[in-house]
């Protein structure tokens, strides 16, 4: 019986390709493409699959993307094995997925055709790491994998996360009826708890710890200046 894939990627030309690649593998049978979540667990929900090759980084559909969906993929599908794509370099995301359960990661950076010995290996519940993401991984050392040294205040976390959703200081302190110094103060102390020195470092961490989507994390990202405040 071959195994039924199905794979779920925004970018059509992207998506394209990789059923061109897959299908014309012996053994594998395309279940399915998808755009993003809504699409995916819908065909999940009616169709068997052996193996989902997923995007990272997904935006708009009801179940979000990034950790979040992989998670939940795992809860409501537990037979479902998972190949995970990405233009993530963030060592910090790149561990994050692989915390999550997921054990075979193809980078965009990599041939396409890696993903073929990865679905193998999903399929199997072996483990594929492709040559970029095993670069990464490997070049971070043990300092890539952030740990919380101190719990945050609800109201640190909150400034955090509305931060890595791509609002300023001022906008939050607008938002949150604070003041600037006020907000200011309570996402140096965040940064400082958590031994983050960069603003690109509050995205990692929102992201890997599910505050925001990995879509979402990704746009408001592009506009961070990597001051402290």
């Amino acid at each position: 019986m071959p195994l039924n894939i199905v794979v779920a990627d925004d970018h059509p030309v992207l998506l394209a390709g990789m059923e061109h690649l897959l299908q014309a593998v012996p053994g594998l049978a395309i279940a399915g493409l998808v755009r993003d979540s809504t699409e995916l667990v819908d065909l999940l929900s009616r169709t068997p699959v052996d193996v989902a090759v997923c995007d990272f980084s997904m935006p708009n559909g009801r179940y979000g993307d990034g950790v979040t969906l992989l998670r939940f993929l795992q809860r409501r599908f537990p037979a479902l094995h998972l190949v995970v794509l990405t233009g993530m370099e963030s060592p910090l995301v790149l561990r994050s997925i692989q915390r999550a359960g997921v054990s075979c990661i193809v980078s965009k950076s990599d041939p396409l055709e890696q993903l073929v010995p990865a679905v193998h290996a999903a399929s199997r519940r072996q483990a594929f790491i492709s040559a970029e993401i095993a670069r990464l991984i490997a070049e971070a050392g043990p300092q890539g994998d952030m740990q919380e040294v101190e719990a945050l205040s609800k109201r640190e976390s909150e400034v955090l996360r509305m931060f890595a959703e791509g609002l300023s200081v001022m906008q939050i302190a607008e938002r949150v009826g604070r003041s600037r110094k006020t907000i200011s103060t309570q996402k140096i102390a965040a940064m400082r708890k958590l031994g983050l020195q960069r603003d690109a470092e509050i995205f990692e961490y929102a992201l890997t710890h599910g505050l925001v989507q990995a879509s979402q994390n990704a746009r408001a990202g592009a506009g961070g200046d990597g001051s402290a405040d």
